[in-house]
């Protein structure tokens, strides 16, 4: 580290380091030049030069003003090249120890305390302020125009400090909401970046706004201004921030082509997507082994969209990437592959310090549903979108895309898996808890389309519960009932969750990681065509499941199974969450053929319910999964 300092204050190594050490050797990346930082062919995201000072703000010295201005004057200056970092705790802590360390940067503390200091220095690099209020329409105003005017926002009690510094009042928008500054400076905002952001949260994402001259704004999602600014954003550009409602928000977005990152409490972008970093997986597993009698299990975390997350409590928090309980189970991580151009640095971060042992790997997994979160059936620009996917996907150096869907219709993926760096496609649905597909398997290409089967979710299934049925599901490795896809819901499960789970399991349940259960089931399914829509599931003999039914059912369904041959009895068991046997109803023998099994004689209450079927002769049971409503 030492000799990182000698030759960066001689201006010598930081220049020989942005020509060589940090180049980018992809197809379709543009190569940095001299400070530089690279970006994939047409990148929304914007870029300048990387940073070789940066002023250290702690946050906790500073109050809520304060770092609002400081966010635009960081913003600013990120124009040229990034000097303010915002050391809010959390992760951000993490990430600037991080640079310091191992990027040839000078992490400067002096105004670390000192706002009229940090002021002072660069007063005569900003054209003058603009005066708003805090937390209302008028501080998304400022935001939004800051960029454009090279102006910092300031609240009424910073306005003697300017006089004193010989700032002068650019612009008052006091009385001015977003509509205005969407009316008179339209034209002159990015298409590229647009940040969709609560007034109430205008200290954090400012500094990017800013920086990529973003509109800034907020309304009700089926407003005339919101409906205009998303509409007026080239195709494949990106909408950071978050909206009231999930599935309105990206609904929207998808409807005009546009990428959701959600980063409504993010800060340092401007920074931190001003480096170069090499984004490598660690664990790429190179020779599979198929297991005979044997059911094949892959957890996924969910909500790797989220960038905020992502660099505030992810790194840090025990029940995601800090928990005691990683590295002890293989385990399958969803992260945005946008991370490769907006914090670099974090994202190698976490690849470098993934798990590798014969305990547990991690495993990392684009999505959802790509470079941003989005419902591909809605997207216009899909063909454009994923071609632009590819690029990103070996930048960041994955392979397997979790695309979450408004249905689980096989033709609007196939654009994906036309994709040379894309090997299979994990599918979710938005409803039903991401397992409306109950882990059926497609094909295209010869790469298979995976849904999920069952989640561990609070009200879905508990450890206890999925460990249960997970033992009674088939253990054929050349059927697609031998293998299940789990999405871990983040916000009400985590890593000890799975353990846990993990530690119920039969020894005839393995648990993989994700590249690994992607080649088994490549491996042991090669490329078969779709099964019939209503032929779902296949168990030992060939009993078939018909999906045929409710699901999600409203109080009561009938269940459709197929015989291929007379049979002794059939029996149904239907258990509750978990794992209590709520009934077991039997039939008399079978002829073969199509069967139904009515379950209206039991009054389900709302939740989700599993149901084994059991047929008498050498056949296995198989196991389903049914939500009631």
């Amino acid at each position: 580290m030492n000799l990182f300092r000698f030759y960066y204050e001689k201006k010598i190594f930081g220049r020989f380091c942005g020509t060589l050490v940090f180049m980018i050797t992809f197809v379709n990346i543009i190569v940095a030049q001299v400070g530089q930082v690279a970006r994939i062919e047409g990148s929304p995201f914007p870029s300048s030069l990387m940073p070789d000072t940066l002023f250290n703000i702690i946050d906790a010295n500073f109050n809520e003003s304060e770092l609002f201005t400081i966010s635009t004057l960081q913003g600013l200056l990120a124009k040229d090249k990034p000097m303010i970092y915002r050391d809010h705790g959390a992760g951000y802590s993490y990430w600037i120890k991080d640079i310091k360390d191992n990027y040839p940067v000078i992490v400067d503390d002096r105004f670390s305390t000192d706002f009229d200091g940090l002021i002072s220095k660069f007063k005569n690099r900003i054209s003058g302020y603009i005066l708003c209020n805090l937390h209302d329409n008028s501080s998304n105003t400022a935001i939004s125009i800051c960029g454009l005017l090279n102006a910092i926002a300031i609240t009424p009690d910073k306005v003697g400090l300017m006089q004193n510094l010989g700032i002068t009042m650019t612009r008052d928008v006091r009385l001015y909401d977003e509509s205005w500054a969407f009316n008179n400076y339209k034209d002159q905002f990015s298409t590229k970046i647009i940040s969709y952001q609560k007034e109430g949260k205008d200290l954090f994402l400012n500094d990017y706004s800013v920086f990529s001259n973003a509109f800034h704004f907020f309304d009700n999602i089926g407003s005339y201004i919101t409906n205009q600014a998303f509409s007026r954003m080239d195709d494949n550009s990106v909408m950071l921030g978050w909206g009231d409602d999930e599935y309105q928000t990206v609904e929207l977005a998808s409807k005009n082509s546009v990428l959701v990152n959600a980063a409504d409490w993010v800060l340092n972008l401007s920074t931190l997507s001003n480096f170069n970093a090499e984004t490598r997986q660690q664990n790429h597993l190179n020779t599979v082994v198929s297991e005979e009698n044997m059911h094949t299990v892959c957890f996924l975390m969910t909500d790797g969209d989220n960038v905020q997350w992502l660099l505030n409590d992810f790194a840090i928090h025990q029940n995601w990437y800090d928990s005691p309980d990683r590295g002890k189970v293989d385990l399958g991580w969803t992260i945005s592959p946008a991370l490769c151009e907006l914090a670099p640095t974090a994202l190698k971060y976490l690849y470098d310090r993934s798990s590798d042992s014969e305990n547990g790997r991690d495993y990392f997994v684009a999505g959802p549903s790509g470079v941003g979160y989005f419902f591909p059936e809605k997207y216009p620009a899909l063909e454009s979108m994923t071609s632009q996917l590819n690029d990103y996907m070996k930048k960041s150096d994955l392979n397997i895309v979790n695309v979450i869907a408004d249905n689980g219709n096989l033709e609007p993926i196939k654009p994906y898996l036309d994709q040379d760096a894309v090997d299979g496609i994990f599918l979710y649905t938005y409803s039903d808890n991401y397992i409306g597909l109950h882990g059926s398997i497609q094909w295209y290409n010869g790469k298979p389309v995976i849904g999920g089967r069952f989640a561990l979710w609070d009200g879905v299934y508990s450890p206890q519960s999925l460990a249960s049925v997970l033992n009674g599901m088939p253990t054929d490795p050349k059927l697609s009932g031998g293998y299940s896809l789990i999405p871990v819901h983040v916000w009400s499960a985590n890593v000890s969750d799975v353990r846990t789970c993990v530690s119920l399991l039969n020894s005839n349940v393995r648990v993989v990681a994700p590249d690994e259960f992607v080649q088994l089931i490549k491996a042991n399914l090669g490329d078969q065509p779709t099964a019939s829509e209503n032929l779902v599931e296949a168990g030992s003999g060939e009993i078939k499941l018909s999906q045929n039914y409710p699901n999600p059912a409203s109080g009561s369904t009938t269940i459709g199974y197929y015989l291929p041959e007379r049979a002794g009895n059939v029996s149904v068991s239907v258990y509750n969450m978990n794992g209590q046997l709520i009934k077991n109803l039997t039939a008399s023998a079978e002829t073969a053929g199509w069967h139904t099994f009515d379950l209206s004689t039991l009054d389900f209450k709302p939740g989700v319910y599993v149901y084994k079927l059991n047929v008498d002769g050498n056949f296995s049971s198989l196991t389903k999964s049914m939500m009631v409503r």
